[in-house]
């Protein structure tokens, strides 16, 4: 197939996905409320301010502490690029293939002192869908579903990952953003997409394409990705490392 297939991988248990999905409302729930109950230490605890680079794009990030541990973050990821993916991931020959990332991702939770460690939530926000198109060269095939087409009847094939605007998402930090001067920090984690999808489009002959055939096959290449992603496709990976300057504490 000449589509976009994510690296299988198995589920994640489903005790651990069930545990995800009970703490995330209580922490997002508890850090806003933990960090309004103390607005004086806010204003002393000083801003950290620095960059970071990661799944998330690179961007600026500023932090403010608030006291008992807790610190404010929002952030921006800018991507807006790019990939050229042709001939890699067993793409087959007389066909090209992009793969484009949104402009940007922009990010607003609360970090949690655990030691040495930060445990942090919040939610992400993403400017516009990833997605992966392949264009045929003429007169070459492709698999759809259950169907062979070839150029010029279908020239593009593209599959777009999508969800709703706002995620929220888990992350385990190192790397304090209290304190004066400079500082390293990383963060790992994902953005949690309960509601994630794969949605093809096509180009081509508009009358081959307007045909029930075709948009059957079409659903069934959807659902054959879907499959091939597992539970994968409902998480969006947060692996970034930064660094801030603290100008006040």
């Amino acid at each position: 197939m000449g589509v976009l297939r994510l690296a299988p991988g198995s589920a994640l248990p489903s005790r651990f996905e069930a545990t995800l999905k009970r703490i995330y409302p209580i922490i997002c729930c508890a850090l806003p409320l933990l960090a309004a109950a103390q607005p004086a230490r806010a204003l002393q605890g000083g801003i950290s301010v620095g960059g970071r680079v990661g799944t998330l794009g690179i961007g600026p990030e500023v932090a403010v502490p608030v006291g008992s541990g807790i610190t404010l973050r929002g952030g921006a990821g800018l991507l807006g690029f790019d990939l050229d993916m042709t001939g890699r991931f067993g793409l087959a020959d007389q066909r090209t293939a992009r793969l484009f990332f949104p402009k940007a991702f922009y990010t607003l939770g609360a970090d949690i002192s655990l030691g040495g460690l930060r445990a942090g939530a919040g939610l992400l926000v993403k400017s516009e869908d990833p997605s992966y198109r392949i264009t045929l060269d003429p007169g070459a095939g492709i698999d759809i579903g259950a169907g062979t087409y070839t150029e010029p009847d279908v020239a593009t094939l593209t599959t777009r990952f999508s969800w709703t605007g706002t995620a929220p998402y888990l992350l385990l930090g190192f790397g304090s953003h209290s304190g004066l001067g400079l500082g390293f920090f990383a963060d790992i984690g994902a953005v949690i997409l309960p509601d994630a999808g794969f949605s093809m489009t096509a180009t081509g002959n508009d009358a081959l394409l307007a045909s029930q055939p075709f948009r059957d096959n079409l659903e069934l290449e959807e659902r054959d990705a879907r499959d091939d992603a597992g539970a994968w496709i409902n998480y969006w990976p947060i692996v970034s490392i930064g660094l801030r300057f603290g100008l006040g504490g």
